[in-house]
């Protein structure tokens, strides 16, 4: 059994009541925590380490419920193109991984969401279907490697699209059977797996059926995009032949459910949220692409409103070409206010739930981590508060969503495991790693015949 005690700094709870501690602690043994409260109430008993955090904030790691690390390489070639400009872009980059490409991107997203405080991540995997190796494989993988929770949510697309992307619907159930098997719970449920379409005109009606079978018979979630953009509606009209919207064919095909998680959502008419509260669909929200791409401005405080639960996202680093979930905080707080012409829409509390425990809830990890609480997973970070932009510190909550960087993240422990340490990672070369992945992607550009793109 190994013990550590977290002492001398803020601890910011996010439990149910919303306890914090101006001088509190947090002890962790093994992968749980033991005890969280006043430094003066923490059980006596020896530990085996004590990290000082005097004048830090110990909180709950963030919940970063969208992400397409599988797309790292692509980082700042998409914020001045529209949605499907920028797929034209990605996808031949994507199409010239090897399994050492997809790895080294995987490994050095886990790593960018570890160092701004992200200590689960949901990644939405789309690739091509090499013979000889599972893209998901080194995902997983990497994931395993660098110690982030995290989910690969494989991506399904089954016509309209590049065939080397495409599959049959039985080549979908015999590889994520496979994948299930030997991922699924992972790692003392630290690894788990996830499924559902790419983009819905990739689909017909019998494959969201199928898809949403194939979910249950595994016990797995389904996760998907879902209107991200007027043009999705319109698309998805003309492919089905009839007037339907996506979540209304969602709806359709039994693919909506808290097992069901859409990412994007910002072209939605009131039924459509409506339905989504109804079957008490998780809803993850990514505000910052939704600007830099024009595609819909996200009101968000409907979803608010409806009762919805709601996490937030990061979407890719070739999205929005960052992995900060603090900024998703900021942003989606910004845009909600503006949309609804009312300061009050989206306040600093319910956001930073967002970002935490009902960040958790929403990926499906409610009970496992997202508030420091005895009994939980031990995944928290610490914050450096002693910095001019969050000082003086009147209002933690509000430091933290409208002031705090992910760089102001300092230490990072997942399932009891310490993996960032004072910005160091403790088990990832990061220097080499920045090497490799910059030669990788460069080479991955030349094969592509994009390097005009990066001179």
């Amino acid at each position: 059994m190994t013990t550590t005690l977290f002492s001398g700094g803020h601890v910011l709870t996010q439990d149910a009541e919303g306890r914090e501690y101006r001088d509190g602690c947090v002890l962790v043994r093994d992968d749980r925590i033991a005890f969280v409260g006043a430094a003066a109430d923490r059980p006596m008993e020896p530990v085996d380490r004590v990290i000082d955090v005097t004048g830090k904030l110990v909180m709950p790691g963030l919940i970063n419920g969208h992400s397409h690390l599988c797309m790292v390489f692509g980082r700042t070639l998409g914020p001045e193109k529209r949605l499907l400009e920028w797929l034209d872009v990605q996808m031949p980059l994507m199409a010239a991984f090897d399994q050492e490409a997809m790895y080294v991107a995987q490994m050095l997203g886990c790593l960018e969401n570890l160092k701004n405080g992200n200590t689960s991540v949901v990644e939405n995997l789309f690739s091509t279907h090499p013979e000889g190796y599972p893209p998901e494989d080194a995902a997983f993988q990497a994931m395993r490697d660098a110690g982030i929770r995290g989910t690969v949510a494989r991506a399904f697309e089954g016509r309209h699209f590049h065939p080397d992307f495409m599959e049959t619907l039985d080549q979908q159930a015999r590889r994520v059977t496979d994948l299930a098997h030997r991922w699924q719970g992972a790692e003392d449920d630290r690894l788990r797996l996830a499924i559902g379409p790419l983009l819905p005109w990739c689909m017909t009606e019998e494959m969201y059926r199928e898809t949403r079978a194939l979910a249950n018979d595994l016990s797995l979630c389904l996760h998907m995009h879902v209107a991200e953009s007027p043009e999705f509606n319109q698309l998805i009209a003309r492919h089905f032949g009839r007037d339907i919207r996506q979540v209304e064919l969602l709806e359709e095909t039994g693919c909506l459910g808290p097992d069901v998680q859409v990412a994007a959502v910002s072209d939605v008419s009131a039924h459509e949220i409506d339905l989504l509260a109804r079957t008490d669909t998780r809803v993850l929200l990514d505000p910052p692409t939704r600007l830099f791409w024009g595609t819909g401005f996200p009101a968000l405080k409907p979803f608010l409103d409806a009762g919805l639960t709601c996490g937030l996202a990061t979407n890719g680093p070739a999205a929005n070409c960052g992995q900060d979930l603090f900024e998703s905080m900021k942003y989606a707080c910004a845009t909600a206010k503006t949309a609804a012409n009312d300061p009050l829409a989206l306040g600093r509390h319910r956001v930073l739930r967002m970002a935490t425990s009902e960040g958790a809830r929403a990926i499906g990890r409610d009970g496992q981590t997202g508030r420091l609480e005895a009994g939980l997973k031990a995944d928290l970070i610490t914050v450096d508060l002693r910095q001019p932009h969050l000082t003086p510190n009147l209002d933690t909550a509000a430091a933290l969503v409208f002031s705090a960087k992910g760089t102001d993240v300092r230490d990072v422990m997942v399932d009891g495991r310490l993996l960032i340490e004072n910005r160091e990672p403790l088990f990832i070369d990061e220097g080499a790693l920045l090497r490799q992945a910059e030669q990788i992607a460069r080479c991955c550009l030349r094969a592509a015949g994009l390097s005009h793109l990066c001179p």
